[in-house]
């Protein structure tokens, strides 16, 4: 019996997102009594929900530029100042922000990822009471929580405005169980009361649980996510203890590690992914098959729909810096002679097929950390974590000697550069008020990618996709 409560449990959690969002309420016969009690059937739960995070078609349906969770870090970089793609294809709808728009089939890219996983979180959370005392419930309760507050918050940043100035303003729906109702919008303010409230829990509940691989999420991921969430809401204090929990137990790649192609999740600072293999790889509807531009069987190498680091943050490398070697220089790369100048070679697939994700690195948590330190008048422990992971990048780096603003856009241009293309540089813009700025003097970005949008934009802030609005007369539509 229970062999077959799990397979029921897991074919729900893989159900079609084709379905209409608003179906939440859940088609097996389980009982909140049997998942009460049974850690498998949960377990089923949760797994699924990462299984789709790097699965194919599920939030747009045959679009190579959906697999999950690692296709929505893609896209929002591909809207930054950082990254430019050289020909039109595909992500050209991010990279000109015509997917942000509610009739464009890509605006449902993030909400579809993410709201259908949710639905699958409130199952298992509206099963396990909060007072269990089961371990092993604990720690899938813990994961659902942490995941569920997570999903909230890439919605949140997408569809939503940036936190600090806008509480009182429209969000995204908050469905903290299963329901065939359509809500209205919430507050940003309630959205990152939810968003809170799980993440903090999560970390309590996941304080025993260990983890087979990094694959799942655990008490460090969950501290990962809170000090993005407190970086987001101006908690500064938090968010930087939040940050150093977070990757004190993870060590610093050397540089052979870090220009190693990233595309293993078995590294020093992988603290969520996905492993892929070739079984389960989609070869070109993937990651690697667009941003890889050394994968001659793929969109970026084998069609030159190359994915290159804008000129000016290039430019802004020290010459003393390995990460400047992960992009082709003006003067030419001799082991890929063929790539034009400033393409990436960062990600880099040797598998060809069976490339990993890595979604999130412990790396990120220096960056918050030290600018959370910073902004909390606390310059001197700042300076003294941007170097500690600067001076393993560039063995030429001293300390800074920068205070004010000029530490925090220092703080903020070595994120840029060590996390290009791994999903955090566009909503840094978003959080920071930075203005979208391609059309400069010397910009190498192609003519349809070249225009400037000012910080605070109505297109900084993606529209709720047409299918929702047609689905639920409570949503309230962003402007164009």
């Amino acid at each position: 019996m229970k062999k077959i409560i799990v397979a029921i449990v897991f074919l729900l959690a893989l159900a079609s997102c084709d379905k209409e969002f608003l179906d939440t309420v859940p088609e097996s016969t389980i009982n909140k009594e049997q998942l009460a009690t049974s850690a498998s059937a949960n377990q089923a739960i949760v797994s699924g929900i990462y299984s789709a995070l790097r699965s194919y078609g599920l939030a747009i349906g045959s679009n190579h530029e959906d697999y999950g969770h690692k296709s929505v870090l893609a896209a929002m970089d591909m809207m930054s100042n950082d990254m430019l793609m050289t020909k039109s294809s595909w992500y050209q709808s991010f990279y000109t922000y015509i997917g942000r728009q509610q009739t464009n089939s890509r605006s449902r890219l993030v909400w579809n990822t993410y709201y259908p996983q949710i639905k699958s979180t409130n199952i298992v959370l509206g099963g396990i009471p909060s007072n269990t005392a089961d371990e092993n419930l604990k720690a899938i309760r813990g994961q659902a929580l942490a995941l569920r507050g997570y999903f909230y918050f890439m919605l949140a940043r997408t569809y939503g405005p940036r936190y600090i100035g806008n509480e009182t303003k429209l969000c995204v729906p908050l469905y903290i169980e299963p329901t065939l109702e359509g809500k209205a919008r919430s507050a940003v303010s309630d959205v990152y009361s939810l968003i809170e409230s799980d993440l903090k829990e999560s970390i309590e509940l996941l304080a025993s649980y260990k983890r087979l691989n990094n694959d799942s999420v655990d008490q460090t991921v969950a501290e990962a996510f809170l000090a993005e969430v407190y970086l987001e809401m101006g908690k500064y204090a938090d968010a930087a203890n939040m940050a150093h929990l977070a990757r004190k137990d993870y060590t610093l790649l050397n540089e052979a590690e870090w220009m190693n192609g990233f595309y293993i999740t078995k590294s020093n600072e992988t603290m969520w992914g996905a492993t892929l293999n070739s079984s389960i790889s989609t070869f070109v509807a993937n990651f690697f098959g667009h941003f890889d531009n050394t994968n001659a069987s793929g969109y970026a190498g084998g069609m030159g729909i190359y994915k290159n680091i804008d000129k000016n943050l290039y430019n802004s490398i020290s010459e003393t810096d390995f990460r400047k070697k992960a992009f082709v220089s003006p003067s030419g790369n001799l082991t890929y002679p063929s790539l034009p100048a400033y393409a990436n070679i960062k990600f880099r697939d040797p598998t060809i097929d069976a490339g990993s994700y890595i979604y999130m690195r412990s790396s990120e948590m220096y960056y918050i950390e030290a600018e959370a330190l910073a902004r909390s008048g606390n310059e001197a422990s700042a300076k003294q974590i941007l170097y500690e992971i600067t001076i393993t990048r560039d063995p030429s780096y001293t300390l800074s000697t920068n205070s004010g603003s000029s530490l925090i856009n220092e703080i903020i241009l070595q994120k840029r550069i060590e996390l290009w293309g791994e999903g955090c540089a566009w909503y840094d813009m978003k959080r920071l008020g930075v203005s979208l700025t391609r059309d400069y003097d010397g910009s190498n970005h192609p003519a349809f990618g070249k225009f400037n949008i000012p910080a605070g934009d109505n297109r900084f802030i993606f529209q709720i996709p047409q299918a929702e609005i047609d689905a639920n007369p409570l949503i309230v539509q962003n402007p164009l």
